[in-house]
């Protein structure tokens, strides 16, 4: 190196470095939602690398009320109408194999009043903009747009934005109704999806919703439990409680029968009257608003150990007063309300010590109620782990789902036929139960999953590893001549020196598996030259032969005597 001592020219000769092309991370998803809290100064997508770093900044999931349900069976947990579901889809979405990722808060729950609004999910699709790199579409809480077209206006936005803004996007769609094919109203889920939804193979759509193994954040401290009876609200106490004056009746004509009959027995009637009281009793049990049962039952008693004791022998003499106390039970019942439980406007902290019993129940339950959610931020976590183990050329499919204990539909292969391969070509990829396998993902098709384009050739965009390594590798590529070539000198040099540096990174690619054909020349071709009447133009050529799935495998069996 030199070293100059005296005045003049001295010249140091740097080695340079080929420029290196690697792939960038592939699987980053965008989480499109609400959150608890957001960060002081919040205004664009904050990368994180793991839930705890979530907490950090965006919080927990929302604390839901509890509501408890009287029922004949004892005491059940309502599950919670959640509408927030960005906390426990980050849980499924690390789960299941995710790394770094985008958290785009669409606001907090305190400020969604009105629950989630199209208008603020899509100006969170719109702070993804200031993301550079390709990134997964995620909409956790899309699925609690109260009106369904909201949620499909979204979903084609989204569409929009992948096809012609970026084409470095790909979204990950969920259905409206994921737990039924058939919903109450005999629609069916699937085609309602298709109508709505545009064709594009920058998204796929997997169906149905997933039975997690997470437990709902419930408000143990802050709200009182709400604890219904087993009596609807506005229902009438006749109606609810009709069985059980009906029975009193038919006790009092019975009564009335045996002392009109003139061979009364003190005892039969006596038995009367005391399964009369066990139906005031048993409704006495639950009851929230007894009014006079308490009296009325200890009348009744009374009369029925005088009927026992023999102080009353003279039947036609006290008749209307044995038929009173029939009559007074039925007041007594038709009085009485079953609208609340011993647990209601108790906080559920409070309850340990007041009902200790109720108590153990509650906390049961909570434990044993799994959270239901829409498949995409698990299937964000397979794909990243997916592309980090074999690469984005990878189908993201017959992969099993952790924290999945069933999906919410059950599918068979006569159902996934019409899933796979549709018409409309608008593909929706299917996660089934398989005995001794689990919950796997059996489907890898885009929302163009079309086997044949309308020109009768082939269509390479029906694959979702396809389309996405694809995008990967121009993506890659426009950095690279972004960084590396923008303002080179325009000459046979540099042309070789991008040529090379393509098929160097071409060639790596091929020998990882990520390119079809048993040479190099058959899994790519690059050209670079000069454009002879744009001087300042470098033209560059880069053809790739991609790998396609074994999607369908037909074994031939034959058997030679």
């Amino acid at each position: 190196m030199p070293n100059p001592t005296t005045p003049g020219v001295s010249i140091r000769e740097n080695a340079r470095l080929p420029y290196s092309v690697s792939l960038s991370e592939s699987a980053v998803p965008a989480f499109i939602g609400y959150t608890e809290l957001q960060p002081a100064g919040y205004t664009k997508p904050l990368k994180i690398s793991s839930l705890l770093e979530y907490e950090q900044y965006f919080g927990k999931a929302k604390k839901e009320n509890i509501r408890l349900k009287d029922t004949k069976e004892g005491v059940t947990l309502v599950a919670p109408q959640t509408k927030f579901l960005m906390y426990y889809s980050l849980q499924l979405y690390f789960a299941n194999g995710g790394g770094p990722c985008y958290i785009v808060s669409a606001g907090t729950y305190s400020s969604a009043s009105s629950g989630v609004q199209r208008s603020a999910l899509e100006t969170g699709l719109e702070m993804t903009d200031t993301i550079k790199q390709p990134v997964l579409l995620v909409f956790p809480d899309a699925v609690s747009l109260e009106v369904q077209d909201d949620f499909y206006g979204l979903y084609n936005q989204a569409i929009a934005k992948a096809d012609v803004e970026t084409k470095n996007r790909f979204a990950l769609l969920d259905t409206y109704y994921g737990n039924l094919v058939i919903q109450s109203d005999n629609k069916n889920t699937v085609e309602q999806f298709r109508d709505k939804i545009n064709t594009t193979s920058h998204a796929a759509a997997y169906f149905p919703h997933l039975e997690t193994m997470l437990n709902y954040t419930f408000d143990e401290t802050g709200t009182p439990v709400t604890h219904t009876g087993l009596q609807a609200t506005g229902q009438s106490s006749a109606a609810f409680y009709a069985e059980e004056i009906a029975a009193i009746d038919r006790l009092k004509i019975l009564a009335a029968d045996e002392i009109s009959s003139g061979s009364e027995n003190a005892f039969v009637l006596a038995g009367l009257m005391d399964q009369a009281i066990a139906i005031a009793e048993k409704v006495k049990e639950t009851a929230d608003v007894k009014v006079d049962l308490t009296t009325t039952i200890n009348n009744a008693k009374g009369l029925s150990g005088a009927l026992y004791d023999g102080v009353i022998y003279d039947f036609d003499e006290n008749a209307p007063l044995f038929d009173g106390e029939f009559e007074a039970l039925k007041t007594a019942v038709l009085n009485a309300k079953d609208e609340k439980g011993d647990a209601d406007g108790i906080l559920l902290k409070d309850l340990e010590s007041s009902h200790s019993a109720l108590y153990n129940q509650v906390k049961e339950a909570m434990g044993s109620l799994k959270v239901i959610l829409p498949p995409s931020s698990a299937m964000a976590g397979v794909y990243a782990r997916t592309d980090r183990m074999k690469g984005p050329w990878k189908a993201p499919a017959n992969v099993s789902l952790n924290y999945v204990v069933a999906p919410a539909e059950k599918i068979s292969d006569q159902d996934q036929s019409d899933l796979n391969i549709h018409s409309t070509g608008k593909s929706i990829n299917a996660i089934r139960a398989f005995s001794g396998k689990g919950n796997l993902v059996w489907g890898a098709r885009t929302l163009s999953g079309k086997d044949k384009k309308d020109d009768g050739k082939d269509n390479e965009w029906k694959y979702i590893q396809v389309r996405r390594y694809y995008d990967m590798i121009r993506y890659v590529l426009n950095e690279v001549f972004v960084k590396s070539f923008i303002d080179e000198p325009n000459i046979s040099f540099t042309w070789l020196h991008a040529r090379t540096t393509v098929e160097n990174f071409l060639n790596q690619q091929w020998k990882d598996g990520a390119l079809a054909g048993s040479t190099p020349q058959e899994a790519y071709h690059v050209e670079a030259a000069g454009d002879k009447t744009k001087p300042k133009t470098m033209n560059v050529i880069v053809k790739i032969a991609l790998v396609r799935p074994a999607e369908f495998i037909v074994l031939n069996f034959s058997h030679q005597l």
